[in-house]
């Protein structure tokens, strides 16, 4: 491990509770309720860059420790999530052998925010922030797959202590040049901006694309009744 001996509960959701253990999709689900893709990736980019300069971030210490514990749930829950069997979620895009070619850039695919349900245009600035850019071709059809990788970097337990050590580092003048760590600082924001996006192409495929449907097939039903 990168910093303690493997203790036997380190590789156990100590943050999660019963019910979020139950269903950890859901809590990734709440994960983009408080913070939708483009916001948490800015907020990581601004805290990682932190870590490397005497002065605090500029993110609020308040506001940084409620991402840093939402982060936390992400990750645990994702742990969770890799070890079950995900072939058959809604979240993977499968091109049929009599189907054209996938259109990437379909907003369906990574973008489905209330204002399609009311069947008004997506400005093409919300499909650019949106777009998981850090993502692989394979990656950004099966997110899954990120997720697997993300575990193969760092354990739990060790995402876990490695997260606690940069919010100290966030919120002093600590860094990480000062340590006798070894961090790999771009391996670490090569991974959580994958796991955040990975996690956002799962919310939008899996519950808000359903949910938005839903409404425009309520809203279709309205004007053939009326």
């Amino acid at each position: 491990m990168y910093f303690t001996t493997p203790r036997a509960w380190d590789n156990l959701p100590l943050r999660l509770t019963t019910e979020e253990i139950r269903d950890p999709y859901e809590v990734i689900h709440e994960y983009y309720s408080a913070h939708d893709m483009p916001r948490a990736r800015q907020i990581l980019n601004k805290w990682l860059c932190s870590t490397s300069k005497e002065k605090p971030s500029k993110l609020s210490a308040s506001g940084l420790q409620f991402f840093y514990e939402r982060t936390e749930l992400l990750i645990e829950a994702a742990f969770l999530v890799e070890q079950l069997d995900n072939s058959g979620r809604k979240a993977i895009t499968i091109q049929g052998e009599d189907e054209e070619e996938i259109d990437l850039m379909n907003p369906r695919l990574f973008c489905a925010w209330i204002r399609q349900s009311k069947g008004e245009a997506i400005a093409y600035r919300e499909v650019w922030e949106n777009f998981p850019r850090s993502l692989t071709y394979k990656e950004f059809l099966n997110p899954y797959q990120v997720l697997g990788k993300f575990f193969s970097f760092l354990t739990l337990g060790e995402w876990r202590e490695l997260l606690r050590e940069l919010f100290s580092m966030g919120i002093s003048r600590r860094t990480f040049l000062d340590e006798t760590l070894d961090f790999d600082m771009l391996g670490i924001k090569k991974h959580l901006e994958k796991l955040i996006e990975a996690g956002h192409l799962i919310d939008v495929r899996e519950y808000r694309q359903s949910f938005y449907d839903k409404i425009i097939n309520e809203t279709n039903q309205k004007k053939d009744e009326a």
